[in-house]
């Protein structure tokens, strides 16, 4: 009301214009001490540097506000037990062109001694004419009338995936348990392991290369290997747990560190193509350091502040040095 607005005016009065002993010794640790209007005076270079000063200053805050709500990606790395699952998901699309699915076996080897031949897990073999036509499914258990004979010349397509200890081994597709099949309809056990590889990645959640984070999920995706003859083929695969963790969610998946060999064999060795596995101990994490409002305010009036004051001791360094020149001007045509 009218009472508080006078105390107001009666407390700013004493500040201000008639300030009491004890608000005059105060006023004495003003750091931002005020010069009247008229003592200053505005110049082409100063407006220029105050002009750049805004922008640095706007162009610094814009890139603040982004980070605010778009912070930066970072990884980190560290030893850590994998805790998805007993067991590694092996998920994979295959095309052996010249091999057919009668002469086609997948077997898992690893260092805990386990060998299964045949068809690990889950997969569904594909027949593929000589033009990479689909002649459709085939089952081992149930061939149907077709005759082996009639099927020479088709490839196999391999789709599925199979769950493998989280210990060295390898898969590998091949016509090992097979020899007797090979003798007989191979031209005496020539046969040609050349393939595509159209999808290989492991983990029971699949990464698209849409979720904007670095790292290697599909490196062997689209390779095709169409060498002629008998040869034979290593993939070595270094699997890499790996961790997303994004807005609140945390997913797991594994990042793949391939290589490749390959090597024509000699008359009477079978080629194959293995696909060789280790686990590695090292996990990557991958996530976004969002920073608080806090950090965010003390970040904005460092900006403010620092290009302020190397803006105004840009300043004073130009007007002395145009007061200077001006001198010896001066000085010279006198």
């Amino acid at each position: 009301g009218p009472f508080l607005s006078y105390t107001l005016l009666s407390v700013s009065s004493a500040i201000f214009e008639k300030p009491t002993p004890m608000f005059a010794k105060l006023r004495k640790l003003d750091f931002y001490r005020h010069v009247p209007i008229d003592l200053t005076e505005p110049t082409a270079p100063g407006a220029i540097i105050s002009i750049v000063c805004g922008i640095v200053m706007m162009s610094l805050f814009v890139g603040e506000v982004r980070s605010l709500f778009n912070p930066p990606l970072r990884s980190d790395m560290f030893v850590a037990q994998d805790q998805q699952g007993e067991r590694l998901r092996i998920n994979y699309n295959l095309t052996f062109h010249k091999l057919p699915c009668f002469l086609t076996s997948l077997d898992v080897v690893d260092a805990l001694g386990r060998h299964e031949m045949g068809t690990p897990g889950e997969m569904t073999m594909t027949r593929v004419s000589s033009n990479g036509g689909n002649l459709g499914t085939y089952d081992r258990n149930h061939p149907g009338d077709t005759k082996f004979e009639n099927m020479r010349e088709e490839g196999c397509n391999l789709r599925g995936h199979v769950g493998v200890n989280k210990v060295p081994g390898n898969f590998h597709v091949s016509s090992h348990g097979l020899q007797h099949l090979v003798m007989q309809y191979a031209n005496g056990g020539n046969i040609n392991v050349q393939h595509t590889v159209h999808y290989l990645w492991i983990g029971d959640i699949e990464f698209h290369g849409d979720h904007g984070y670095e790292g290697e999920v599909h490196p062997l995706n689209g390779i095709k290997q169409l060498e002629d003859g008998s040869t034979h083929y290593e993939y070595h695969l270094d699997v890499v747990p790996t961790i997303y963790e994004d807005k609140g969610t945390t997913e797991r998946s594994y990042q793949i560190a391939a290589s490749m060999h390959k090597q024509g064999l000699p008359g009477g060795h079978m080629p194959a193509s293995f696909f060789r596995y280790q686990l590695s101990p090292i996990t990557v994490r991958f996530h976004r350091d969002r920073t608080g409002l806090l950090h965010f305010t003390t970040y904005v009036c460092a900006i403010v502040g620092g290009v302020y004051t190397v803006a105004g001791l840009l300043n004073r360094v130009v007007h002395k040095t145009a007061v200077q020149l001006q001198r010896k001007l001066l000085g010279k045509d006198g």
